[in-house]
């Protein structure tokens, strides 16, 4: 894959669901690169999909817990991603699997939903600090990536 055109894409995407800021686009690419190699859509041995390697029970909480309570962006969402406003209102897991493996918006727009909820300011544009933030919240204390893992990728 070509990275400067999925780190425009990213750009684009998070500036249309109106969540991008320099340091978001550039976490976003990062999670997106470590977590597949920007290679696999699906888990080899596991449920997560999508470039950003998501667990559907995950989009599915995005949905009920946090966009239900922001109907704007609910929608905004939903129409940056070409993706039917009942998958939001009634989410399903096998819908959302789905819809993160073959739509690269969507996962876009999920991996940054995902850190949106984190009530602490995103890392500056720094491996260290975005590798800690990264795995307490993203990949999380029981995710299987290592501080090692993510340096040799993104340096």
């Amino acid at each position: 894959m070509d990275e400067s055109q999925l780190k425009d894409l990213i750009e684009r995407v998070l500036n249309k669901i109106e969540l991008y800021s320099p340091e978001a686009s550039d976490l976003v690419f990062k999670t997106l690169k470590v977590e597949s190699l920007l290679k696999y859509v699906r888990q080899i041995k596991g449920i997560a999909v999508g470039f950003g390697q998501c667990e559907p029970w995950v989009a599915v909480d995005i949905c009920k817990n946090y966009l239900k309570y922001r109907p704007d962006l609910m929608k905004q969402v939903a129409d940056t991603i070409n993706v039917k406003l009942s998958y939001f209102t009634l989410p399903k897991e096998e819908d959302w699997a789905w819809i993160l493996e073959t739509n690269i918006a969507a996962m876009i727009s999920f991996c940054r939903l995902h850190y949106r909820r984190i009530p602490k300011a995103l890392p500056r544009k720094n491996l260290d600090e975005q590798w800690i933030y990264y795995k307490k919240y993203y990949n999380t204390e029981r995710g299987k990536a290592t501080n090692d893992h993510w340096m040799e990728i993104l340096s």
